[in-house]
């Protein structure tokens, strides 16, 4: 009788460990402490680029949300500069500038880690496409940052363009925290167009964005 009550002990605390380590798998916490602020671009009476019915602050709005899951699943904390179809001008003398600043202002202000604004490209010509990260060289992270990103999108995935280095937008050269521009593919290409209406290439395109950010952290 005692050799089997130690053997159901030795199993209980067996399975407690087991639970343990499964549940370790499964809540993957990578992230946990880290900030993370999306800028979902456009907004309101900024469509962005158009094709047809297809609005690109729709489709930029959209990304962010599923972004924000996947991080938040891994333990981020995540802040959106905007969570509905509306800009972040409160001004109508400049209203564009005047939203850029504002999304400055909200990630200078938010002590986070990391920002990843979203777009979508378009072109005059349809024949361009591809997925491509931007970064401005005000701070040396975010080249960093973009190569890791760039590196896992092309080790999975089709169609992605260098990383390109830009320092001629307004809102990238004045935030203060590391971080990029995603253009999510070229609106004005039929290709593009049709697989980032496609929830499962979405969510690909997204995982690959999260691991580049997972091993930003290790590397940094």
């Amino acid at each position: 009788m005692r050799e089997y009550k130690t053997l159901i002990l030795v199993m209980f605390f067996l399975s407690i460990f087991c639970i343990g380590k499964v549940n370790a798998i499964v809540n993957d916490y990578s992230l946990l402490g880290k900030i993370i602020y999306i800028d979902p671009g456009h907004g309101g009476v900024d469509p962005g680029a158009m094709s047809s019915k297809f609005l690109e602050k729709d489709m930029n709005l959209l990304l962010s949300q599923e972004l924000e899951k996947k991080l938040v699943s891994k333990g981020a904390v995540v802040y959106k500069t905007r969570d509905g179809d509306y800009d972040l001008s409160n001004s109508t003398s400049n209203r564009k500038r005047n939203d850029l600043y504002n999304r400055v202002k909200l990630i200078n202000n938010s002590n986070s880690d990391m920002y990843i604004s979203i777009h979508l490209n378009s072109s005059p010509s349809n024949k361009w496409s591809g997925v491509q990260v931007f970064y401005s060289n005000v701070l040396k992270e975010n080249k960093v940052l973009g190569e890791v990103i760039t590196n896992n999108l092309k080790n999975n995935m089709y169609n992605i363009r260098d990383l390109k280095q830009e320092n001629s937008y307004y809102m990238y050269s004045k935030i203060k925290v590391p971080g990029i521009l995603l253009e999510a593919g070229f609106i004005s290409n039929s290709n593009d167009n049709y697989k980032i209406r496609q929830k499962d290439y979405r969510s690909k395109l997204l995982d690959n964005i999260v691991s580049g950010i997972e091993e930003y952290f290790l590397i940094k």
